[in-house]
């Protein structure tokens, strides 16, 4: 028999009994007997319109929906002036996103907070760079942030930065669950991911060339050539990896290569369009990592991504930093100059900060000083790409002065600027 005391079940009530008694206590809709749970529940996520951002934890969605995930990298910003934030700022440390579009200095701003207990404490701001790519994918919903993780394994204060890398889980939506835009969401999405998954710092693997393609290989320097460069049936990562940039004698100026030559009207090695030649530059390489820098982008001319690449010889002034210079054939087709210069930034991380400059402007005696990129007679590169970006940007002065002394070396068959120089 059931015994009640009180509104209570005796504990020594058969267990049949008790679950009988329990169904019937839900079915009636008085307060079901308390027992513990194997498992929790689910915390519930809200996909609204309007905050898809502010959801960052995991979930047990169904995966056979129409969503795809993806695991992708951004930088915190700004955490040192955020003490209490900081100091829970540790590998593993969940956070949450929230879009601030009420920041009075960044309309596309991304709070990130550290959830510690039931108050979030502020910690920062996802990189300006990113949040300018992947707030209006947010926006839109054309991806949603499921959650978000420090990535620091030997902790913050260990960082070469101030800025905090963290790990995103995103979820990318269809054009029918996108709350607007459709295409337009849809192209925000994969701006954001593109951007956030390509290496931030530069990878470990930058400058390999496998051991079995260099074993037995000759790569001594063509002869007769004012600079340090190759024979036309040597690879050029071959050839770089063979003669470092560091061991080159400094008489020869510079380590140079260049894509092989196809004899076409077009190729980067007939006369046609040196006026218009320019070149991504990658600057203050320190003098340990030069050479195998210098292999990578000559593994990106291998590849067909510029026309070809030079080094200082000897690695730089006095040995400490160097630059590294990778060649597009016409600064004035924008296209391809962004082309190519997201190909650096997917081989060298896109932490680092890449501007371009025409030939026009160096044989115009235009260059930079250290007081920001600004010479004597203003800016010298017309492109640009910044740290967490893969957007170009577009000097339109600077280009429409580089433009016109390109011109001028046109109508100048004398002074024909070519890469060779």
């Amino acid at each position: 028999p059931t015994h009640r005391r009180r509104g209570r079940v005796r504990r020594d009530m058969p267990l049949m009994l008790k679950r009988q008694y329990d169904a019937l206590v839900a079915a009636s809709g008085s307060d079901a007997a308390k027992k513990p749970s194997r498992e929790p529940e689910p915390a519930a996520r809200v996909l609204s319109k309007e905050t898809p951002v502010e959801n960052a934890a995991a979930t047990n969605d169904d995966p056979t929906d129409d969503t795809s995930t993806h695991v992708v990298s951004a930088r915190l910003v700004g955490s040192k002036r955020h003490k209490e934030g900081r100091a829970r700022l540790k590998h593993g440390a969940s956070l949450r996103l929230r879009r601030d579009r009420a920041n009075a200095h960044d309309p596309n701003a991304i709070a990130v907070d550290v959830t510690v207990g039931i108050l979030p404490i502020h910690g920062g701001f996802v990189k300006g760079t990113q949040a300018e790519t992947l707030a209006p994918a947010l926006d839109s919903g054309a991806l949603a942030v499921v959650a978000c993780v420090v990535d620091a394994p030997n902790g913050v204060d260990a960082l070469p930065t101030s800025e905090v890398p963290v790990r995103l889980t995103l979820r990318r939506r269809d054009g029918d669950d996108a709350s607007s835009g459709g295409d337009a969401s849809s192209a925000s999405a994969a701006r954001a991911l593109e951007l956030l998954t390509c290496p931030y710092d530069v990878p470990a693997s930058v400058g390999h060339v496998p051991p079995a393609i260099l074993e037995g290989a000759v790569a001594d320097p063509a002869p007769g050539s004012t600079w340090l460069t190759h024979h036309d049936d040597t690879p050029p990562s071959v050839f770089a990896a063979l003669n470092p940039v560091t061991k080159a004698p400094a008489e020869k100026q510079w380590v140079y290569v260049r894509r092989k030559k196809s004899g076409t009207a077009g190729d980067a090695d007939t006369a046609g369009d040196h006026s218009y030649v320019g070149k991504w530059m990658i600057m203050g390489v320190e003098s340990d990592a030069i050479d195998a820098w210098f292999v990578e982008c000559a593994k990106a001319v291998e590849a067909g991504e510029f026309v070809a690449a030079k080094a200082p010889a000897g690695g730089g002034d006095k040995g400490e930093k160097g630059v590294l210079i990778c060649y597009t054939q016409d600064f004035r087709d924008r296209g391809d100059a962004e082309r190519a210069g997201v190909a650096l930034k997917r081989r060298f991380g896109v932490g680092m900060t890449l501007r371009y400059k025409t030939d026009s402007a160096t044989y115009a005696g235009m260059y930079a000083s250290a007081d920001g990129g600004k010479g004597k007679a203003g800016k010298t590169c017309c492109y640009e790409m910044r740290s967490g970006s893969l957007r170009m940007d577009v000097d339109e002065a600077t280009y429409s002065r580089c433009l016109e002394l390109a011109e001028k070396h046109k109508d100048r068959p004398e002074e024909v600027i070519t890469i060779d120089d």
